[in-house]
């Protein structure tokens, strides 16, 4: 008899696992009233990033119609600011680091043993299909064929097209995505004869990673008085960590045409970045087409999120890897099932990308692992008005290990983050007051009491998570 490998082992307990107990959880009384599920992940794009909002900078029409559908969390964080750890944590509910994936060139893979997403609900009779990124590691299965060509618990959709750079003289979401939704929409087009997990992970806002290396390969921004204005904290804040000035700095120096006093340059690099987000966007309306006209609309929950933010200019810096909101905080809308349009907004309780597949599994009628560090959010999206603030986390934590460990706290009303090395290693911002975190509070005396409560915060989730991040003493 061949040897069960520890992940077969793993998908055959889970099975026994959630047949032991279907019909005792809620939602699970047959197959055929488990609900579809339709996830879909957009890259590098910042919660303001949608007119749903009313940034009247942009059109996201599709986005716009699942807010106005469902509900939309305006406090959602990533796990950590960049795409395979972000990614790594939305699929298991595990923190990056007790993933062992520390950024995405430290990214093995997902651990045998450790649970998904697609182990998970193919585990519980679903058909499970992804199509596109995946990035943890390999970054485009659909295009490979081979042990690279898969995903655990996944059927990977074949991707047509070149690798990555399918249209010449264009980023490489440009190519990729219409490839990824055509791979979406064939799946709709489908006769499903079980309940099914269709991920769609699409890439852009993502392009502007290559829009100041090559502008030409983009549409020519419109005359200046067009452009998006300037944020309202482009400017570099005083008492900034070292180590984050320095980042700023060499990224000047990489990148001349966005160097501080070229006002024009960053509204015409913002303005592209709105631009590859109603591209994103029309694809996304495409998708949502497909499963409005099919049979399995009324019965299919939709998940809409990212996997980290966008600077676009905020404190002079682009992309991506900074604990400001920028670039942690993203959209996150859930619309379930069988409810009449009626749209939500949730600007009380912090929810997390660790909270996306205990809610799936909520609704799905799967058993909740208890190794998740996510929580279910079905009872906010079913009744969003019922849940006190005293019921609810206080805090959330996220993370950076890559060429140095950050760690930040985000409260009600604060964010504190530190840094593992480096002078002025330490910030706080109050939120409320200041949601363009412009002013450092970490020094002032009358906020030392509020400085220690987040420190025994990090230190108290750095013990329950097993993290190697030292905050034993306070930081000069």
């Amino acid at each position: 008899m061949e040897r069960m490998n520890r992940r077969d082992f793993l998908i055959s307990s889970l099975a026994l696992w959630a047949s032991a107990r279907i019909g005792t959880t809620r939602g699970a009384s047959t197959a055929s009233a488990k609900p579809n599920i339709l996830f879909i992940i957009t890259d590098q794009q910042y919660v303001e990033a949608m007119s749903a909002i009313g940034n009247t900078y942009l059109k996201t029409p599709a986005m716009d119609s699942l807010a106005a559908r469902g509900i939309r969390f305006t406090k959602s964080y990533c796990t950590y600011p960049v795409c395979s750890p972000s990614r790594a944590s939305m699929v298991t509910s595990r923190m990056p680091h007790e993933l062992g994936i520390y950024s995405n060139k430290k990214c093995p893979g997902i651990p045998d043993g450790i649970p998904n997403m697609g182990d998970l609900f193919r585990s519980a009779g679903y058909r499970t299909a992804w199509a596109g990124k995946w990035h943890v590691p390999t970054p485009y299965p659909g295009f490979l064929t081979g042990p690279r060509a898969k995903i655990p618990g996944f059927n990977v959709l074949p991707l047509e097209g070149p690798p990555h750079r399918s249209i010449p003289n264009t980023g490489p979401g440009m190519g990729s995505d219409p490839t990824t939704t055509k791979a979406a929409l064939k799946f709709l087009a489908q006769t499903q004869n079980r309940p099914f997990l269709l991920v769609v992970s699409l890439l852009n806002p993502h392009d502007i990673c290559e829009y100041p290396r090559e502008p030409d390969h983009y549409p020519s921004p419109p005359v200046v008085a067009a452009l998006p204005p300037l944020p309202d904290n482009f400017n570099a804040i005083q008492n900034e960590p070292s180590l984050l000035a320095a980042v700023r700095q060499r990224q000047k120096k990489s990148d001349d045409r966005l160097s501080g006093g070229n006002e024009v340059k960053w509204r015409q690099y913002r303005w592209a970045y709105y631009h590859l987000t109603e591209v994103v966007d029309g694809l996304i309306g495409k998708v949502l087409k497909a499963l409005d006209e099919s049979p399995y609309a009324a019965n299919t929950l939709i998940v809409f999120t990212s996997d980290h933010g966008e600077m676009a200019g905020s404190h002079q810096l682009r992309t991506k890897n900074y604990m400001y909101e920028e670039a942690t905080a993203v959209p996150l809308i859930i619309c379930p099932p069988g409810r009449e349009s009626v749209a939500v907004v949730d600007k009380l309780h912090l929810v997390s990308g660790l909270d996306i597949l205990p809610t799936m599994c909520d609704y799905a009628g799967l058993p909740i692992p208890k190794s998740f560090e996510g929580v279910s959010l079905r009872s906010l999206v079913e009744n969003p008005n019922s849940e006190s603030e005293t019921s609810w986390r206080d805090h959330l934590v996220l993370e950076i290990n890559d060429k140095t460990e950050v760690r930040m706290v985000r409260s009600d009303r604060y964010k504190y983050i530190v840094y593992a090395k480096g002078e002025m290693r330490e910030q706080l911002f109050d939120l409320d007051l200041d949601p363009g975190e412009t002013t450092n509070l970490v020094q002032r005396p009358q906020m030392k009491a509020t400085v220690e409560a987040h420190r025994d915060m990090l230190r108290e989730w750095i013990k329950q998570t097993n993290d190697t991040f030292s905050i034993t003493e306070p930081v000069p």
